[in-house]
């Protein structure tokens, strides 16, 4: 039998797809493809890959998906409106016979514009991984390679893992608060930092996820990790807190040994009346950094009832106080605010000489973090002099009954008429006389006033 005729090319079954569709076909799968392996190597990297190896093979495969994908819808491009023209001359694919289309796309500048292209693709695909993968590249600059840091455990990394740690406690991206969950499950020092990292925190208004596991490590046993979570916890201002802070600034008290003022400042912020005769204890302690930090812990009950407590504790204290924890408790009573603190002041400021009442008072400065080198928190804030302070003060309280005007407004007087003070506190005191004044009303008979 005569053997059939062969087809010419083109024709039927002998049909060659066209390049450009195959390079379309390869553009779909390859998008396709990719954008799936950037998911699974966003998501993994995100669930903290266990060793070095593999963040940076999973980052590999991340950046390198990216890659071929922009290279081969540049080869799509470079088909479609240069007809092949880096194809033909640099590759072997997909060659052709030498017709026009070969002979026109001999002569293109595929040179320049193949890598545009590839740069312009490379570009958008960035992105395009980057929206579908929820910001992973954000993530991973400000939350993952720190991540990174926290694995292992030999001592040599433990700088490392400490600065992560802080860093990570002035992030605030949904992803930081389970890792430093997990930092604080370790049994090294890492788990003591993590306890100060999630009492940062305090701007997060649903505190009960960061309190449960606090209150989990404070119990475990570690003295260290135990002291980090009940700092924390007052910090947060856990309530039920108070008790452990309590106990634990009263054993040290009783025992002379250093007080840990940290504690002091957490019952500030947890803010309960059984801690005010602790305080009270503080406030009479030899060092002056502790009764400083306690006058300032008494005036944060302000807003608690009974809370007036505090002003007979700190106006008892002020007369045989030393000068710094003067200042503290003068500042401190014009935080509490209580109209009859106004004689106490008077008699305050009477005792100390000229020269004292133009002494600055200082401020006061605390490290929270476990080292107390980092988390600087200042209390007792403006620095001002002993004079202004109290007007200050006096100006926060007023003076409204009678009886606390007849000794406010004379002293306020000749605090004016004093050539010795300076002429901001003259200034001050006259501005305070007038306001005082201004608001009296003297059409009333004197036993209304």
């Amino acid at each position: 039998m005569p053997s059939k005729p062969t087809p010419p090319p083109g024709y039927g079954r002998n049909k060659r797809l066209p390049v450009a569709l195959k390079l379309w076909i390869a553009v779909v799968v390859a998008n396709v493809s990719g954008l799936l392996v950037s998911v699974f190597a966003a998501a993994a990297l995100r669930a903290v890959p266990a060793t070095d190896g593999a963040e940076s093979a999973l980052r590999a495969l991340y950046y390198g998906t990216m890659c071929l994908v922009a290279l081969v819808d540049a080869l799509w491009l470079d088909e479609v409106l240069f007809k092949g023209s880096f194809r033909r001359t640099h590759l072997s694919f997909g060659k052709a016979r030498q017709d026009d289309d070969t002979l026109i796309a001999s002569v293109q500048r595929s040179d320049i514009t193949f890598p545009f292209s590839a740069v312009v693709f490379g570009v958008v695909t960035y992105f395009f991984f980057n929206v579908a993968n929820h910001d992973f590249d954000r993530y991973y600059d400000h939350v993952g390679k720190h991540v990174s840091a926290l694995r292992g455990s030999d001592e040599a990394r433990l700088p490392r893992r400490i600065a992560a740690i802080e860093t990570l406690s002035i992030r605030r991206s949904r992803e930081v608060l389970p890792v430093l969950f997990d930092a604080l499950e370790r049994d090294d020092e890492v788990a003591s930092w993590a306890a100060w990292a999630i009492g940062r925190h305090t701007d997060i208004k649903r505190r009960r996820r960061m309190v449960e596991p606090l209150v989990a490590a404070s119990r475990r046993g570690d003295r260290q990790l135990e002291r980090e979570a009940i700092i924390a916890l007052g910090r947060l201002q856990h309530r039920p807190t108070a008790t452990r802070l309590v106990d634990a600034l009263e054993h040290e008290l009783e025992a002379g040994a250093t007080v840990d003022v940290r504690l002091i400042w957490a019952l500030g912020y947890v803010q309960q009346i059984a801690s005010l005769p602790v305080l009270e204890r503080a406030l009479y302690h030899r060092d002056e950094t502790v009764a400083r930090v306690a006058t300032w812990a008494i005036a944060q009950h302000r807003d608690q009832r009974e809370g007036r407590q505090g002003v007979r504790m700190l106006e008892q204290r002020l007369p045989a106080a030393p000068f710094a924890v003067k200042c503290a408790i003068v500042h401190s009573l014009g935080i509490l605010s209580d109209e009859a603190s106004n004689a106490a002041l008077v008699h305050g400021y009477q005792s100390l000489s000229a020269q004292d009442r133009r002494t600055l008072c200082p401020i006061e400065s605390l490290y929270v973090d476990p080292d107390g080198e980092r988390d600087r928190q200042d209390l007792l804030m403006p620095r001002e002099t002993y004079a202004m302070k109290t007007l200050q003060s006096m100006g926060q309280m007023r003076a409204t009954a009678s009886e606390v005007r007849a000794v406010v407004e004379p002293w306020l007087v000749g605090v004016a008429a004093d050539q010795e003070a300076s002429l901001a506190t003259r200034e001050a005191a006259d501005s305070l006389l007038t306001g005082i004044r201004q608001v009296r009303d003297d059409s009333l008979p004197p036993a209304a006033r």
